[in-house]
C-alpha cells in the first residue's frame, strides 16, 4: 500500500474561528466524539443525531418533552451501528487490551438493542419505528414545534413507558438492514448473533411477506420497498431490496430470501450488467455503497460480484471527487485498482484531520472567502444532512441564522435588550447579551408576528407592532394587551417612545401616525390623537449602515464610509442599530447577533444565533466520523502512526 500523507491544515479564515481541538491527532478525535455521543445521543443505545443543548448546560431531555429529533434516528443509529462494528472488528484483530475490546463489543450491543428495540416496540413484528423517545404524552412533533406529523404511537407491552414515530420509509429499512449486516458479521457474538439474526428475519420478511411493502400500523397505509420503476430498469432503491433479500439470506438461510433474491436479480437484468448509472444523490449512495460492502463480503458468485462492480464504479463517478471518507474508504476497499487512488485518499484523509471535536451547528458562509476552494476542511463544510455522508460536503453555506430585525433598549437598564428577527419573534436578555441562556423568548401571548418594537422607559415596558396590530406589556412580556390604536391608515409598521415628564408613544401606520401620553402603567393606551408624523430617528443612527461586506461606519456625517468586520464570525450585516438609550451598537448577521461596546470598532457575538426553532443550540453528534474513521483503521488506510500524529 501507498503511504498515506498527513495534508497540512490550511490558514483559517479569520471569521471562521476555529479552536485548537482541530489538531488534535484522530484517535483523540475519536474518543471525544464517542464520548459526546454516549453523553448526548443516546436514548437506550438509540442514537438520536440532532439534539437540543439546554443553553443552561443542563442534560440532554430525551423524554415526550424534548426535541430530539427521532424521526431518522433508526437510521442514524443502524449507521452507528456499522462503525461500532468495525471499530470492534478492528481492535479485537489488531490485539489490543482486553478490556478494551470487551468495551468496543459491549458498545456495538448496545447500539444494536436500540436499534432492534424500534422493531420491538411496535408490537409488530418486523414492523420498525422510526425511533423512540421516553415517557408518554405528545412528542416534539405533536405539539407542533417541527412539522405535525400524527404517526406517533405509544410503545406495546414492556415497551409502553416509550412512545415511537410510525411512517416507515423504504430508507429506514434499507439503513438497518445493511447496519445490521455488518453488526451480524463483524460484531455480534455468541447470544447477540441469534438476536441480530432474529432482527434481520423479521425486518426484511416484513415487506418479502407483504408483496414488497411495508403495511403500516394502521394495517391499511403502506411503504413499497421498491418504489416506482419501470419493471426492468436496476436502480439504486431496487439494489437496497437486492442486498437486503442476500443479507436475509447470508444470516438465516431461509428459501423465501433466496427466491426474492434471484426474482429481484432476474427481474432487473443484474447478472451481465454492463452499465450502472444514476443522478448524484448523497442518500441513496450511502445506502448502496454499505449494501455493497456487505454484498462483495457475502456474495461468491463471480458473474454477480461482476454486476456488483459495475454498480459501485457508476456511484464512484458521481462522488469520487467529494472528499466524502466514508464512500472512498468502501469503494477503496473493493477497488484495489482504482485509478487516483491517492487522490481520494488524500481528499478522504484531510475529511477526517479538519473534523472539528464541537459539533454544534455554526452558520457557515465559506463562499465569503474565495481563497477557501472544496474540497472544504470539515470546519467550514455546511453539512446538510443530520449524518453527514448523506450530504454535500462541497456546498459552501449553509444553517444561517435568521436576522435581527430590530432592537430596543430601555431607558432605565441598558443590559435589559429586547430584539426581534425576521420571523416576527420576541426576545429578552437581562444580561446584556453575554450569555445565549440569557435570552428567553416573550412572545407567546402575541397573536401575530412582532414587526417592530419599543422598550422603556421602565425595563418592564415594551411595546411592539404585530401583524394584526399594536400590543404593549408591563410586565417584560409575561402578559400583552392589545392597544386600541384607530385601525384607519393601513397596517402596523413601527413604534415610538419619546420619553419625557409625560411620555409619548407612537404608533405607526401606513398612512396614518397615532399619538399617547402615558405616566407609567396608569395610562395603557386607551386615547390616542392623529398626528402628522412620528419622531426622527436618533442621529446617532447616521453614522452605520448594513453592508454585504461587513458594518459601514461614517465619523464625518455620511461623507465617507469606514467597514467594520474585527470579530464578526461571518463578515456581512443585514441590519444595523445604533439606539438612542445605550452607546452599543448592534448588528444582524447571518451569524447572529453582534454588539460593539466601543462605537462599532470592534464586534463581539451578542449570543442570539436563530437557526432552529427559537434561540436554540442543535448538537449534531459524530456517529459520521467513527463510522468512517474506524473503516479506515479496519481497512489500512489509516496506520497507527497516521492516528496518532496531530496535525501541524
Amino acid at each position: 500500500m501507498k503511504p498515506i500523507f498527513i495534508l497540512a491544515l490550511c490558514i483559517l479564515p479569520l471569521f471562521l474561528q476555529a479552536d485548537d481541538s482541530l489538531k488534535l491527532p484522530l484517535e483523540e478525535k475519536e474518543i471525544l466524539l464517542e464520548q459526546n455521543n454516549v453523553e448526548r445521543h443516546n436514548i437506550l443505545g438509540l442514537y438520536p443525531s440532532q439534539v437540543d443543548v439546554p443553553l443552561d448546560g443542563g442534560p440532554v431531555d430525551y423524554s415526550t418533552l424534548g426535541t430530539c429529533n427521532i424521526a431518522h434516528a433508526v437510521c442514524w443509529s443502524a449507521n452507528y451501528l456499522a462503525g461500532a462494528s468495525y471499530r470492534y472488528a478492528f481492535l479485537k484483530r489488531s490485539g489490543a487490551p482486553a478490556d478494551i475490546v470487551e468495551k468496543a463489543r459491549a458498545r456495538a450491543d448496545e447500539i444494536f438493542e436500540g436499534v432492534y428495540r424500534c422493531q420491538l416496540v411496535t408490537g409488530v413484528r418486523g414492523l420498525q419505528a422510526r425511533g423512540y423517545a421516553l415517557g408518554h404524552g405528545e412528542s416534539y412533533e405533536e405539539r407542533g414545534i417541527e412539522p405535525f406529523n400524527d404517526s406517533w404511537q405509544q410503545g406495546a407491552g414492556e415497551y409502553s413507558g416509550l412512545r415511537w414515530r410510525g411512517d416507515p420509509s423504504h430508507h429506514n429499512y434499507s439503513d438497518v438492514t445493511a447496519g445490521l449486516g455488518h453488526y451480524y458479521d463483524l460484531a455480534a457474538e455468541g447470544p447477540q448473533k441469534d438476536r441480530c439474526r432474529e432482527a434481520i428475519d423479521a425486518l426484511v420478511g416484513y415487506w418479502v411477506d407483504n408483496d414488497c411493502k411495508v403495511v403500516h400500523i394502521d394495517g391499511k397505509k403502506f411503504t413499497p420497498i421498491l418504489g416506482f420503476h419501470d419493471g426492468k430498469t436496476l436502480n439504486t432503491r431496487i439494489m437496497m431490496a437486492i442486498a437486503g433479500a442476500k443479507t436475509a439470506l447470508h444470516a438465516t438461510g431461509n428459501a423465501k430470501y433466496q427466491e426474492m433474491y434471484e426474482r429481484l436479480i432476474g427481474q432487473f437484468g443484474v447478472r451481465g450488467l454492463k452499465q450502472f448509472t444514476t443522478e448524484k444523490d448523497f442518500d441513496d449512495a450511502e445506502h448502496v455503497f454499505c449494501h455493497l460492502e456487505n454484498l462483495f463480503r457475502i456474495e461468491t458468485d463471480p458473474e454477480l460480484l461482476a454486476a456488483y462492480r459495475v454498480v459501485l464504479d457508476g456511484l464512484w463517478a458521481n462522488h469520487k471527487d467529494d472528499a466524502q471518507t466514508l464512500f472512498t474508504y468502501i469503494y477503496l476497499s473493493l477497488t484495489p485498482d482504482a485509478p487516483d487512488r491517492d487522490k481520494a485518499l488524500k481528499e478522504g484523509l484531510y475529511s477526517l484531520q479538519t473534523w472539528p471535536t464541537d459539533m454544534i451547528f455554526q452558520p457557515t458562509m465559506s463562499s465569503l472567502n474565495p481563497d477557501l476552494k472544496p474540497p472544504y476542511p470539515m470546519y467550514a463544510v455546511a453539512w446538510d444532512n443530520e449524518y453527514i455522508w448523506k450530504g454535500n460536503l462541497l456546498r459552501p453555506d449553509g444553517w444561517l441564522s435568521r436576522i435581527v430585525a430590530g432592537v430596543a433598549v430601555p431607558r432605565e437598564d441598558p443590559l435589559v435588550i429586547y430584539a426581534f428577527d425576521s420571523h416576527g419573534d420576541l426576545y429578552q436578555s437581562r444580561d446584556g447579551a453575554a450569555t445565549a441562556a440569557g435570552w428567553r423568548n416573550i412572545d407567546a401571548g402575541l397573536p401575530s408576528p412582532v414587526r417592530a418594537a419599543a422598550a422603556g422607559p421602565d425595563v418592564r415596558m415594551i411595546y411592539v407592532a404585530c401583524d394584526d396590530g399594536f400590543y404593549a406589556s408591563l410586565t417584560g412580556g409575561y402578559r400583552w394587551q392589545r392597544l386600541e390604536v384607530p385601525e384607519r391608515g393601513g397596517k402596523p409598521v413601527s413604534v415610538h417612545i419619546v420619553p419625557g415628564e409625560k411620555n409619548t408613544l407612537f404608533a405607526v401606520r401606513e398612512k396614518s401616525v397615532y399619538q399617547t401620553l402615558f405616566n407609567r402603567d396608569r395610562n395603557f393606551g386607551k386615547k390616542w390623537e392623529e398626528v402628522i408624523e412620528a419622531p426622527n430617528a436618533p442621529e446617532t443612527a447616521l453614522r452605520f449602515k448594513a453592508d454585504t461586506n461587513g458594518v459601514l461606519k461614517s465619523d464625518d456625517g455620511g461623507n465617507t464610509w469606514a467597514l467594520k468586520t474585527d470579530g464578526l464570525r461571518i463578515p456581512r450585516a443585514m441590519t444595523v442599530f445604533a439606539l438612542e438609550n445605550t452607546d452599543w451598537v448592534f448588528a444582524g448577521t447571518p451569524a447572529g447577533l453582534y454588539l460593539s461596546k466601543d462605537g462599532g470598532e470592534h464586534w463581539e457575538d451578542g449570543h442570539l444565533v436563530l437557526q432552529f426553532v427559537k434561540n436554540v443550540r442543535r448538537d449534531l453528534g459524530g456517529a459520521a466520523f467513527i463510522d468512517a474513521y474506524w473503516r479506515g483503521r479496519y481497512y489500512g488506510f489509516i496506520s497507527d502512526e497516521t492516528a496518532k500524529t496531530p496535525m501541524s
